[in-house]
């Protein structure tokens, strides 16, 4: 499972630097998510997927399970529970991480968090 650990906190590593050195960037996707879900919420109050948000979020799913399925198959691990569903809370998890940095710009915090998600990550798998 340290294999997995390894290489799972070194991809969250390698990322968060970049959110950090592009906090605007960060903050126009936020704004643009935000103006589109609030658009279609203002026209009708039926709870159904904005086209535009949700393919912005299932991109970013894809992006983070082909992560985790190369972590898994270098790590010699298989996930317990369906990859697209972790990749979702892995999407949730940073992207909340994100706003919290970009509010309160706490490294500490978002340190601690990255570090514990990636232990509960590494719980949802066993080596193989």
């Amino acid at each position: 499972m340290r294999a997995l650990r390894v290489l799972l906190h070194a991809g969250v590593s390698a990322h968060w630097p970049q959110i950090k050195q592009a906090p605007y960037q960060q903050i126009r996707a936020y704004e643009s998510t935000v103006k589109t879900i609030r658009e279609r919420w203002e026209v009708s109050s039926e709870c159904v997927p904005d086209p535009v948000a949700a393919t912005t979020f299932h991109r970013m799913d894809a992006e983070i399970v082909t992560f985790l399925e190369l972590c898994a198959d270098l790590s010699g691990t298989q996930w317990l529970e369906p990859v697209d569903a972790i990749a979702a809370y892995c999407v949730s998890m940073l992207q909340g991480t994100m706003l919290r940095w970009l509010a309160c710009c706490d490294d500490e915090t978002t340190l601690v968090v990255l570090d514990d998600l990636v232990s509960g990550l590494t719980s949802r798998a066993v080596e193989i």
